[in-house]
This record gives structure tokens, sequence and C-alpha cells, in this order.
């Protein structure tokens, strides 16, 4: 996407036009890599600055983030320095991804300070700085320590440094005629892609088009900034209607249909909205399936080392039959002895019992009692052990099985909700007592031939399903020996569940299981009145009395989901 130094300088024209003369009133954070800026002026606008490494950008918005209840300390400080201030100026750094913005504020002693909010939009050094009208840094969004192996540390009290490029302007035609003059024996497209300061790949496709003569390309380029005067912002979107591009002005080259709209800051704030809930939900999912998997990891690890525990202690009824032949044979052992040679006599086998000679006979024989001991309290406890681990793994593999499944953002915070009470993640920070929020997330609905099918898409909604929502003859179903979601078939008239509904049931389950895709897979069934739920069980774990099989292949079915 053409997010380059060109475009940019269209989006700072008409941020300098909607900004200047505004009064800034709130400062947010809705998320560790974002800032939303509300302006009060004539019209009213909020500001969004992302620092994102995949999508950073700088553009108004429409969009209602998140406030959180508590603000991180670079959000602190700008509310500090920044709420109530005048924005002055929004000036861009000249080809170069850097707008910045000048506002004039009071500080403690009321007295009017220059402040500059400075917003690199970098890629992967995407950052967000405030500075003094020296521009000293007073806090930035990502701070980078000295002893780091990044080129440029930031750090609080040290002077900002405007990036620097040894590359040539593209408003120097005579420089870009110049270099294709001497060059010019393959496309200019290559030749000019690294040695322009600020131009995306795709914009100089653009600019150069089918121009074979230095000339012709640098009187290209004067063109594009004629045409970048008077911009006609465009959104470009693929055959499935999805937004795929944005452009200052239209591309010739860009395939796809294009909708145009007012200003560019309207038509980024369109495509990011996206982009934006895509690639945060996506980042979401994936750390909470690297949590997952980590607790996964540990619980197998500690059933292997507990397993093997179990294994060193099988010889403790030998133990016991050592220290009673010990004692049934005292009379023979002298102190000093090192070894009791004698029968045994449960098996009446010759045995070889070590003692230790610094002890008496009945000091060795408590010794093996104590072992035996021991032994049977830790095999009672290791085994008491190995069944809540095999109830957290099957618990957690069921989180892992939900986040495989089409979660929305409802869902995610479901999760998360989940994982926080399991102590598997943090629970955020909040002052005083707060009520548990109210799940917003569905399951999945199904029509078939009148039936209703329920499906959970976590273990919040698998819980809610089968002992809230089924009544004692709905129809309950799972797979056999490996998790899946909770499906219910509502029956509302007890009547008798046709064996199709049964069977597209059985299907869905299997879709939404481990096993998903394979096929021949084992579902039981059984009316809701035979699943209960252990006492202190984790969420989704359920015990069955008595259940029926059908063996089925993985459906979603998606011709009977409601929308």
């Amino acid at each position: 996407m053409p997010f380059d130094a060109l475009n940019l300088s269209v989006i700072t024209a008409e941020l300098k036009d909607a900004l200047v003369g505004g009064k800034i009133n709130k400062v947010t954070q809705p998320e560790k890599d974002e800032i939303c800026i509300n302006v009060f002026n004539k019209r009213g606008c909020k500001l969004l600055v992302s620092a994102n490494s995949s999508l950073p950008r700088i553009h108004l918005t429409e969009q209602n983030k998140p406030n959180p209840a508590n603000a991180p300390a670079f959000c602190m400080v700008l509310r500090k320095h920044l709420t109530g201030g005048t924005i002055v100026d929004v000036t861009q750094q000249p080809f170069e991804r850097v707008v910045v913005i000048e506002v004039l504020s009071s500080n403690e002693l009321g007295d009017s300070e220059t402040k500059y909010l400075i917003c690199e939009v970098v890629g992967k050094s995407s950052n967000v700085f405030l500075t003094n009208g020296n521009y000293k840094i007073l806090d930035c969004l990502k701070r980078v320590p000295l002893n780091s192996l990044a080129d440029r540390p930031t750090m609080i009290g040290q002077t900002f440094e405007f990036l620097t490029q040894d590359k040539v302007r593209p408003d120097d035609y005579t420089k870009i005629e110049q270099i294709l003059d001497s060059e010019f024996d393959c496309d200019a497209k290559e030749i000019l892609k690294n040695k322009l300061l600020g131009v995306a790949y795709q914009t100089l496709a653009e600019i150069v088009g089918d121009a074979t003569k230095a000339k012709d390309v640098a009187n290209n380029f004067k063109l594009f900034f004629e045409r970048l005067q008077n911009p006609c912002p465009c959104l470009v979107t693929n055959a499935e209607g999805k937004p795929c591009d944005v452009t200052a002005v239209e591309y010739k080259t860009q395939p796809g249909e294009k909708q145009a709209f007012k200003t560019l800051n309207e038509a980024y704030d369109v495509y990011f909205e996206q982009k934006d809930k895509y690639q945060r939900h996506n980042e979401k999912t994936k750390s909470l399936s690297s949590v997952v998997k980590s607790a996964i990891h540990r619980i197998e690890k500690k059933t292997a080392l507990q397993t093997q525990a179990l294994v060193d202690a099988r010889d403790n009824e030998q133990n016991r039959i050592f220290g009673e032949l010990i004692l049934s044979n005292i009379y023979l052992i002298k102190k000093g002895d090192k070894v009791l040679d004698t029968i045994n006599y449960y098996d009446n086998t010759q045995v070889k019992i070590p003692l230790d000679e610094l002890m008496t006979p009945q000091q060795n024989a408590q010794k093996y009692f104590k072992k035996y001991a021991k032994q049977k309290k830790t095999v009672e406890y290791t085994k008491q052990l190995l069944e809540e681990n095999k109830q957290q793994l099957v618990y957690l593999k069921s989180v892992a099985n939900s986040l495989k499944s089409p979660l929305d953002v409802n869902d995610i915070e479901d999760i998360t909700i989940e994982l926080q009470n399991a102590r598997l993640i943090k629970k955020p920070q909040t002052k005083g007592k707060q009520k548990p929020k109210a799940s917003k997330s569905k399951p999945l609905a199904y029509k078939v031939d009148g039936w209703t099918i329920y499906v959970g898409k976590n273990n919040l909604q698998n819980d809610k399903l089968t002992f809230e929502v089924a009544k004692g003859n709905d129809l309950w179903l799972h797979t056999q020996d490996i998790t899946s979601s909770h499906t219910i078939i509502l029956n509302p008239e007890n009547k008798t569940i046709p064996d199709k509904v049964i069977q597209t049931a059985a299907e869905i389950t299997a879709h939404f299981s481990e096993a998903s895709g394979s096929s021949k897979i084992s579902v039981f069934y059984t009316p809701k009145k035979h699943v209960k739920k252990p006492n202190k069980s984790p969420l989704g774990f359920v015990n069955i009395l008595a259940y029926q099989t059908c063996i089925v292949d993985s459906n979603e079915h998606t011709e009977y989901l409601c929308v």
C-alpha cells in the first residue's frame, strides 16, 4: 500500500486544515501502540496516531476507540502537557513519513510553552515523541535504551534527531534525469527504487508508467506532483469487495474497483478500520494461543515427571516386607551387620536385605517402614495430581480448540476472561471492586429442518449451553476422547429427533473439534439430563452417565448456519 511520503503530504495538508486553531480536550491510548487525540474546533475531530509495526499511520478518524480504565504512562504525560493546548501548526519533514504537530500549551505556572508531537510512521521503527520547544524528548511511546542494538536510541532527556537519508528528492527532476541518463540500461523503476526519498514502489510504478526515456520519466514526476495539488482520494477494492488499497490520486496501474472519497483521511479511516481490526484480532488470537500452548507444555512436562515418580515408588511394598522380615529375624541380627540373609515367607525366596551397620535392628526396620509410608503417600498424592493434570489438560486443549474456531471480538474477550480466571494470564489492575462483565458473545446457531442447534465457541459458552440453555430432554453432543465444542439440539416438545438432524449436529460437532477435517470421527450423544459437572472441575469439563455413539465425517454445514 502506498502509504509513502508523497501520499502522506496530502494527509498532512488535510490535517493542517482541520486541526490548526483547535484545542486538545482529550487524549487516550486505546492500544499499547496507538494514540487518539480529540480536538475541539468548529468541526470537532479525532486524530489517530498508530506506531503499529505492521500498520503505522496518522489520520483523522470517526471510530470510537475504547478508553482504558488505567491510562499508560505515555498517555498521562501527553495529557499533562497537551490537554488544553492549541494546535499551532502541522508540518511534514520533507519527503519523510514524519509529521510534526506544534502545540502551544500552558505549564504549571500558567506560562505558554511550545510542545512538539512528532509522529514517525516508518514501519517497524514507528514511534511517537513528545518534545519541548527545543526538541528535548519529554517522553515517547516506544523507549529504546542506549545499550540496545538500535541505530537510534530514544531516551527521555536527549535531543530528538530527525531521520536523515542520503537519497535524491523526488522533486529534483534534473537529478532524476541525470541518474537515468547514466544508468538507463534497464527498467527505470528498478534504477530509482532505492535512490529516491519517500516514494513507495507502487507509486514509482504509477509515475514511471510506460516511459522509456529519462526526460519523460522526469517529466512524469513533475506531472504527478501537479496531480497531488488537486487530490482525488480513492479506496481500491478487490474482486470480493474488500478494501485492499488507498491512493491520494487514482492510480491507473492499480487494478480493482475505485471508490472516491472527499478526503484522503476519510479513505484511510475506512481502509484501516477493517485492516486494524483483522490484525488486532490475529495478534490477540496468537497471543492467547501461545499462552495456552505454553500451559499445555508445562502440564505435559509435569505429568511425565509425576508418572516417573510413580514408577520410582513401585517398590514401596518391598520396603514394608523388608521391615517385617528384619523384625521377625531381629534375634539373628547384631549391631554392625551389613546384610540380613533370610527367607521371604511371602514367596519362600531367599532375600538379602541391606542394613545400616550404625543402626540397631529396630532402627533398620523403622527406616524401611518410614520409606514405605512416605512412598505410599507419594503414590496417593501423585495419582491425585495426575488426575488433576488430566482434567487441566483436557480443559487447555478445549481452549486451544476454541481458538481455532471463527472468533469475533466478543469471543476473544470471553476467552481472555476465561484464561484470567484460570490464572494463566494476569488480570488488569483496577481500582475498587468491579462487577464482572456480562458476556456479549453468542454461540453458533443452526436451523436444520426446523430444529435449532447451538454450538459453543468457547468454554464459557459450552458451560452456559450445557447447564443453562439445555433442558433435560435436549440432546447433547460431543466428540469421543478428543476435545470439541459442546453442541445441543433443542427439543422443547420432547419429540423424537430425526436421525438426519442428529447426524448433521454430529458432523458439525466433529468440525469444531481437534479432528476437524478428518473422517470417521466418533461422536456421542445423550439427553442433557445425563450430563453432570464434577465439583471444582474446569470450565467445559463434564461427566456423562450414559450415551449413544455415531461415526461421522466432519462438516461445517454453513448452509444451515443462522446469520
